[in-house]
């Protein structure tokens, strides 16, 4: 958020100033005031001095481009108002948005617009702006300093806002927030990951729970067989050993999930599906039916009715 603030305040500040080369200025107090959704504080209004060439109008494109990542496009004069869009894409920040300027010889003010993601975190920016002309002579080649009143304010409270996102940031990538299925994403793995630095961490959950956990094992299957990050590979996962261990726990109510992992299993379970058994239950002998008292009774009474013809 901190580059973001930075990247739209700079060039609403310093509009008109040209830095192409050395030009006579005349100095401006301009005042900026920016809204951002999601941030913990209110951004505190701004005002500095500036050196703006004399009778420049305002040139978007010229300020806004110096980040390679953002483009101007479609800027239009009419009289005394200047409007434009923009569009920044790259470097961690996909976002777009619009600005508008009213200029005459002494004043300008407008209001500039942008919403997007950066560093994975959603944002709405408005800022709107003033400036009033002083007319002091100045070089417009001297570099832009950010100071003024308002400024070391909005420093600490950008500092602050950065420490917040950090231990934010911090806390979704705490591995023992998640199960081992949840872990099997791009917030751990793959370029760009967000959480990174804690995949092997999270290589330690999902290793154990692979070879111990049927639902871990399919879903890590699943994962590689449909996607480009093979996560046994990145956690060093010996998947025959993992598959010898899962297949013991294959049993009646997941077997149809594990035809090709575990074949013997799903053949056995299968075929004692089909003559009526369950795979778990053993084979009960007929011996079996006379230890029981109750099936002994039975067997007595069947050999009476022999005996006596009824």
């Amino acid at each position: 958020m901190q580059r973001i603030s930075y990247l739209i305040i700079v060039p609403l500040l310093t509009m008109s100033v040209s830095i192409a080369h050395a030009a006579p200025g005349e100095t401006w107090e301009v005042t900026t005031k920016s809204e951002m959704s999601g941030m913990p504080y209110a951004m505190p209004e701004t005002t500095m001095t500036v050196c703006q060439p004399k009778s420049g109008e305002p040139d978007p494109k010229q300020m806004m481009e110096q980040d390679g990542n953002c483009k101007v496009s479609d800027i239009k004069h009419s009289g005394n108002k200047t409007t434009w869009k923009m569009r920044c894409d790259g470097d961690g920040q996909k976002m777009s948005g619009s600005g508008e300027i009213t200029h005459n010889k002494s004043s300008y003010q407008g209001t500039s617009r942008m919403s997007g993601t950066a560093d994975g975190e959603k944002f709405d920016m408005t800022a709107s702006y003033r400036g009033k002309r002083i007319g002091k002579s100045c070089d417009t080649s001297a570099p832009v300093v950010m100071g003024g009143k308002g400024m070391e304010d909005m420093n600490d409270m950008m500092g602050m806002a950065k420490a917040q996102m950090a231990a934010g940031m911090a806390e979704q990538c705490e591995v023992g927030r998640y199960e081992a299925t949840e872990l099997m994403t791009n917030m751990f793995f793959g370029p760009g990951a967000m959480c990174a630095k804690n995949q092997k961490y999270a290589c330690k959950v999902i290793s154990k729970d692979a070879a111990k956990k049927p639902d871990v094992y399919l879903a890590l299957v699943k994962h590689d067989d449909t996607s480009d990050i093979s996560i046994a590979t990145a956690c060093k996962i010996d998947m025959k050993t993992a598959t010898k261990a899962i297949c013991k726990k294959v049993d009646d109510s997941n077997f149809e999930d594990f035809e090709e992992a575990c074949p013997k299993e799903y053949a056995k379970i299968s075929e004692a599906r089909a003559s009526g058994r369950s795979y778990t239950s053993s084979p009960r002998s007929s011996d079996m039916v006379t230890d029981n008292p109750v099936g002994g009774a039975i067997e007595g009474a069947k050999k009476l009715k022999g005996l006596f013809g009824f």
